[in-house]
């Protein structure tokens, strides 16, 4: 890799998303329900991200059966057409443009799967162990009562926090305590801070 593409690799790692961590997890495990609570525009700009990384492609082989049954099932599923019927609805003409250049720019067509890369793969499983070693420190924090170093380390994890919650490694009440264990509360906290997209909401509820 030469150093202007490293430097550009480099950046695209530190600028991503909460969402984008949402995004390639989901990918990675076909997980349609998450996919559909991510606006289509967002959905579509980070995976353009994670193409121009190279850690995730066309698929450019047939689907396994279970996939596939996997897919057709969603497609006929009625959350499925609301999602589309609500996406038709709010998508500005710009926004349907842009998702357009983007898919022509990855020369994918609508209906096109895409899947992580090795690279990709290896990525997602490092930064799964990292996320799972960060909620063991939150749990360690909040059992021995710190609330000091509880706050310093939830500070650190707002890239993190939707990703917690739609792989299932965050337990939402165990979370929801720790904000009493800080004497602050979580709503108010949370939605402060803009890094930190609301899509762990529905988690909660």
């Amino acid at each position: 890799m030469n150093i202007s593409k490293k430097s550009n690799y480099d950046t695209i790692i530190s600028n991503l998303t909460s969402i984008d961590l949402v995004v390639l997890a989901a990918m990675h495990d076909t997980d349609l329900k998450t996919m559909i609570k991510i606006s289509a525009l967002e959905l579509v700009k980070s995976c353009e991200k994670f193409f121009d990384l190279e850690m995730m492609q066309r698929m450019n082989h047939e689907p396994s059966p279970e996939l596939k049954m996997k897919i057709q099932n969603w497609l006929n599923s009625i959350e499925y057409k609301q999602y589309t019927q609500n996406t038709n609805q709010t998508l500005s003409v710009k926004d349907k443009e842009s998702i357009r250049k983007i898919y022509s720019k990855l020369g994918l067509k609508p209906h096109d799967l895409s899947e992580l890369t090795q690279t990709g793969e290896v990525f997602l499983k490092n930064k799964i162990k990292e996320i799972k070693n960060k909620w063991k420190i939150l749990i360690n924090y909040n059992k021995s009562n710190n609330p000091i170093k509880l706050k310093e380390e939830i500070d650190k994890c707002d890239k993190i926090i939707p990703i917690l919650f739609t792989i299932g490694i965050a337990n939402p009440s165990l979370f929801s305590d720790m904000f009493k264990t800080m004497d602050l509360s979580m709503y108010d906290y949370l939605s402060k801070n803009k890094n930190i997209h609301p899509i762990f909401l529905d988690y909660l509820k």
